[in-house]
């Protein structure tokens, strides 16, 4: 049994074992003091203390008995507790009612989110396939430049579809390693080929060959994406998009739209599309959400800002100990 129960026990039955202590004295004193028999006190003990041993049995098992009901009443509006012990219980079960009430909402919530984003993203895909599907009944030939661009976006929603369920998980399949990044920045430049031409944009890449990150391969890669994503969606067509290394961050920048004073504090919300959203009608939202989230979790910080009317920065910041 738990120790608080044996001591509010203790502390329920204390005045009763006070007061058989000090009758029981009372007893033996006046023995001495007037010459009678000790043969009284002694068949006093004899008598009397069996008979509180098992008044103290009766009171340990049916305060158990009352636990017992009262955990399998969860605490009925009728109940009224007779004793500390009671008391005690009720107050830990109605605290254990709203912790568990907490959790399952909070629980709940996550589930709603996640259902929500699986079929945002899953709309998108099927999008991006319906549009190359009436492509393809239209003309007897797609061109290649069409199927590449759709097949990028469709995958771009499932990479973030998966990125969401995995981050969604307790145990999260993290690998630290150290790694270079112009190698990296350069293979996601190459991924996003079919983007850059159909927008006619030009990426830059600035980064020393010989800098390592020590961090997660899989996920940085994703973060550069999704920053890299954002910059070729919202980049005026022509202009260059540029990838630089400074200090201890990476730098992506793009000649585009700005974010809005009033959107900034909340570029990292779930679902947050701002006015730059809105006007492109191609934002899910979810990309910087799940961005931060990984950067919170890998020690590093994101950061996206537009320093003045005409681009946007994004930038992840490292730490010391992980830059080589």
């Amino acid at each position: 049994m738990h120790k608080s129960f044996w001591k509010l026990w203790q502390r329920d039955q204390l005045p009763l074992l006070i007061t058989y202590i000090l009758l029981t004295s009372l007893v033996a004193l006046l023995c001495y003091l007037y010459q009678l028999p000790m043969t009284i006190f002694t068949d006093l003990l004899r008598f009397s203390l069996p008979l509180l041993i098992v008044w103290l049995i009766a009171t340990v098992l049916i305060a158990k008995r009352r636990q017992a009901l009262l955990t399998r009443q969860i605490l009925r509006a009728d109940f009224q507790p007779c004793s500390p012990v009671e008391e005690q219980l009720a107050a830990m079960l109605a605290q254990s009612q709203r912790s568990y009430r907490q959790a399952l909402q909070t629980v709940r919530q996550k589930q709603r989110e996640q259902t929500d984003q699986r079929d945002l993203f899953a709309h998108e895909i099927k999008n991006h396939l319906a549009i190359l599907r009436a492509q393809a009944e239209e003309q007897p030939q797609v061109p290649s430049k069409q199927v590449r661009a759709a097949v990028q976006q469709a995958n771009y929603y499932l990479d973030l579809l998966l990125s969401g369920e995995r981050l969604a998980m307790t145990n999260h399949d993290f690998h630290f390693q150290w790694l270079t990044l112009t190698k990296l920045a350069a293979a996601i430049v190459q991924e996003n080929a079919a983007l850059f031409i159909s927008k006619q944009l030009v990426p830059d890449i600035n980064i020393p060959a010989n800098l390592r990150l020590l961090t997660d391969q899989k996920w940085l890669h994703f973060c550069i994406n999704q920053l890299l994503t954002n910059a070729i969606k919202y980049a005026e067509p022509g202009s260059v998009i540029k990838l630089v290394w400074q200090t201890d961050r990476l730098t992506i920048c793009d000649t585009g739209l700005p974010i809005s004073s009033t959107d900034q504090p909340r570029i990292f919300e779930s679902g947050f599309t701002g006015q730059n959203g809105h006007q492109t009608t191609k934002s899910t939202g979810m990309g910087l959400y799940f961005v931060k989230q990984v950067t919170d979790q890998l020690n590093f910080s994101v950061r996206v800002f537009s320093p003045n009317d005409h681009s946007t920065v994004a930038e992840l910041i490292f730490p010391p100990d992980n830059i080589s």
